[in-house]
C-alpha cells in the first residue's frame, strides 16, 4: 500500500494484493483521512473536587431562611431557563447567580413583598435579594472570612473556566432552579463549604457484575520452576484460608453439596487494607492525589466492622471505550500493517463505561491539566 499527500488529504492507493479484502474494510482504507482531532472539553484541575463532591447522590440540604426551611439540591444534567442574573463578590472573587422566577419567589418568600422582584432594576434586584439572603450571608462571612455582597450583574464576557453548578430550591411552593457561576478564585474562596454537605447516600450496586472464584488450593511458584513443570508432574497446593474469592479477594468458606456450594459464614475480609500516605500535593497535581479520597467521600461507617462492609473494599475494574468492532477470523487474516478498521470516534468524545467488563454506563472524555479524565454522564449501577 502506498501513501501519497496531497494538501491536507492522504490519498491511499491499494495493493493489488489487498483487493481481497474485505468491502467493509477495504471502504475505511480507501476514505483518507485529513481532519485534525478535535480537542476535548477542558476542566480546570480544581473544578475535579468539587464536581466529584456535588454530583454524588445526597439528601437534599435544608436551611432555615425567615420563619420557612428550604431544601436545596444540586441537579444534574439540566439546563433551565433562568432570565434574572445577579452578581456576587465572595472577597476579591467574582460570581454569578442566575435565577428563575420560582427560584427567586422561593429566597424572597418570608419578605412577603407587595411588587415582585423580578420587575426591579438590576441594582434594586441585588439590594433586596440580598437583605432576604442576610440569614445566609452573615454566617457564611464568619466562616469565610470575607465580605459577600451582591450587585447588578455586569455585562463582561463570561468566563470561560468558569464552573456553572444547578441547584433546586423547594419548599412549599413548586420549586425553582437557581445557578452559580463560580470564578476559579470564587471557587477556591468557597471550597470550604464542601465539608457542611450532607453525607452522600450509599448505592446498592445490585446490577454490578462479580466474578465469584470457587478455589481447590494454591502454591508459589519460582519462574523457574513453572518453566521446568511438565505434563506428569505434580504441585502441592496448599488449602486456602476461604475457598470462595470474589474479585479476587478471599472472602467466604463453603462445601460442596449436591445442589452446590453452600456458604458456612457470611462473606468477611481476612485482612484491612492499610491506607496510603497523602503525597504532597502542588496545584496541578492535587487532583490526582485526591480524586480517590473525593469518590470515597464520607464513605466511613462507624458499622464498618460489620461482615458485609467487606464488599466495599473489592477491586472494581472501569474502562472507557470508545466503540468495537466484530470482524470474522477471515477478515481478521486480511488486516496487515496500514489496514484502517472502520471505527469513527463518536461525537463530542462519548464513551461507554464498562464496570468489570460490563457495559454500564455513558461519559465523556475531558482535559484535566495535562491528564485525561471522564465525566460520568449516566451510570446504571443499580438494576
Amino acid at each position: 500500500m502506498v501513501r501519497r499527500r496531497e494538501g491536507r488529504r492522504v490519498k491511499l492507493e491499494l495493493d493489488p494484493q489487498r483487493c481481497a479484502a474485505p468491502e467493509r474494510v477495504r471502504r475505511a482504507m480507501e476514505a483518507g483521512v485529513g481532519s485534525e482531532p478535535a480537542r476535548l472539553p477542558r476542566l480546570e484541575p480544581e473544578h475535579v473536587v468539587v464536581l466529584n463532591a456535588l454530583h454524588r447522590s445526597r439528601p437534599p440540604f435544608t436551611l432555615a431562611l425567615g420563619k420557612s426551611s428550604l431544601r436545596l439540591s444540586v441537579v444534574q444534567g439540566s439546563e433551565p431557563a433562568l432570565p434574572m442574573e445577579v452578581g456576587i463578590s465572595v472577597g476579591e472573587a467574582a460570581a454569578t447567580l442566575h435565577l428563575s422566577q420560582q427560584g427567586l419567589a422561593a429566597l424572597t418568600r418570608h419578605l412577603a413583598l407587595r411588587i415582585p422582584l423580578e420587575q426591579c432594576a438590576g441594582d434594586l434586584l441585588a439590594l433586596w435579594l440580598e437583605y432576604a439572603l442576610l440569614g445566609w450571608i452573615e454566617p457564611l462571612e464568619a466562616r469565610l472570612g470575607c465580605a459577600i455582597q451582591l450587585h447588578a450583574a455586569t455585562l463582561e464576557p463570561v468566563d470561560a473556566t468558569a464552573l456553572r453548578i444547578v441547584l433546586r430550591v423547594e419548599d412549599e411552593a413548586p420549586a425553582g432552579d437557581l445557578a452559580l457561576s463560580l470564578s476559579a478564585a470564587a471557587l477556591r474562596s468557597l471550597a470550604p463549604l464542601l465539608e457542611s454537605l450532607p453525607p452522600p447516600l450509599a448505592k446498592p450496586c445490585s446490577a454490578l457484575p462479580m466474578t465469584v472464584q470457587w478455589i481447590a488450593g494454591r502454591q508459589q511458584l519460582r519462574l523457574g520452576e513453572l518453566r521446568s513443570l511438565v505434563p506428569g508432574d505434580v504441585v502441592l497446593l496448599e488449602p486456602p484460608a476461604k475457598t470462595l474469592m470474589i474479585a479476587g479477594q478471599p472472602l467466604a468458606e463453603a462445601e460442596e453439596k449436591d445442589d452446590g456450594l453452600h456458604l458456612l459464614a457470611p462473606v468477611s475480609p481476612t485482612g484491612a487494607r492499610s491506607a496510603p500516605e497523602p503525597a504532597p500535593l502542588d496545584d496541578d497535581s492535587r487532583w490526582k492525589q485526591r480524586r480517590h479520597d473525593d469518590m470515597a467521600e464520607n464513605t466511613q461507617d462507624p458499622q464498618a466492622a460489620r461482615p458485609e462492609a467487606a464488599l466495599d473494599e473489592l477491586p472494581v475494574q472501569l474502562a472507557c471505550e470508545f466503540g468495537r468492532l466484530e470482524l470474522t477470523l477471515g477478515e481478521l487474516r486480511t488486516l496487515d500493517a496500514g489496514s484502517v478498521l472502520p471505527l469513527k470516534k463518536p461525537a463530542q468524545e462519548a464513551v461507554d463505561i464498562l464496570v468489570n467488563g460490563r457495559r454500564m454506563g455513558r461519559g465523556r472524555l475531558v482535559e484535566i491539566g495535562d491528564s485525561l479524565g471522564v465525566q460520568i454522564v449516566r451510570l446504571q449501577i443499580d438494576g
